[in-house]
């Protein structure tokens, strides 16, 4: 998760967001489903006078944090326990296949948003792409699919970037000014760039560093796979990764949009 964070901070260009904000406005600040905390901590040094809350289901933040940082266990599925008008900006990163209701978590981020504060969502798609075409029958022509079914049995999707979840919910909940911006993510250190081979390297790492983690519960115990059965694939993911000839990439989707002044 940290060879992540700092892949995502590649991808942004060494930003932690693309939201225009102003410094002078972000009083209070919110990362929906921080993971280890990094992108919290990151935002509240370079944001000293915020308040910066990170959430989760889970424990796994540092004990050590700047002052203006703090960490608090929750479920953004749930209603969400501030009061209407609490934040400057709320931040959510690769949520796909943990919200149940996405409608739901965009109006009482809306709700919970101060009148022309701001949210930036990125997601990632799980459909690998290859200029040249990736065969349906490979292992990485099958990543995407397992997934994408995989939501559908356990009602929470794996498609936000090909449902277009972001945009369209936001701008239900009321949010206005919508961005959306589509980044190519290298996965491997093929590209000439050498920013982009900086970026599919780091890309690549994390992936290849706990492929088995990111695959065991959805293929294993929601879809039914055996662990054997998962081993191999991965073996066969391993096999095709590596392929010179390959030049694998995703994209990461961000959307953000601010809460009207009049609101």
């Amino acid at each position: 998760m940290d060879l992540h964070h700092h892949m995502c901070e590649l991808l942004l260009g060494g930003k932690l967001c693309l939201t225009p904000l102003d410094p002078a406005r972000v009083q209070k600040v919110v990362d929906i489903g921080t993971g280890t905390g990094l992108w919290a901590i990151d935002f509240g040094e370079a944001f000293p006078n915020a308040e910066v809350i990170g959430t989760d289901v889970s424990p796994l933040q540092p004990s050590w944090v700047p002052p203006n940082v703090k960490f608090e266990l929750d479920d953004a599925n749930l209603e969400w326990t501030w009061k209407a008008n609490t934040f400057d900006f709320i931040h959510l990163r690769l949520m796909s296949g943990t919200i149940s209701d996405w409608a739901s978590l965009y109006r009482e981020a809306f709700r919970c948003c101060k009148p022309g504060g701001w949210i930036e969502h990125q997601e990632g798609s799980f459909m690998w792409r290859f200029d040249k075409g990736i065969p349906e029958d490979s292992a990485l022509g099958q990543f995407h699919k397992v997934f994408w079914e995989g939501g559908k049995k356990f009602g929470r999707t794996f498609r936000v970037v090909e449902d277009d979840i972001q945009r369209k919910y936001m701008e239900e909940a009321g949010f206005v000014d919508l961005v959306v911006k589509d980044i190519k993510c290298p996965l491997g250190d093929w590209p000439l760039d050498p920013a982009q081979k900086e970026l599919g390297t780091f890309a690549k790492a994390t992936f290849m560093s706990d492929i088995e983690g990111y695959l065991l519960y959805i293929f294993k115990t929601v879809m039914g796979w055996t662990e054997e059965e998962t081993l191999v694939y991965c073996a066969h993911l391993r096999r095709q990764l590596k392929d010179p000839e390959l030049q694998p990439y995703f994209l990461r989707r961000i959307v953000y949009g601010r809460k009207p002044e009049a609101s």
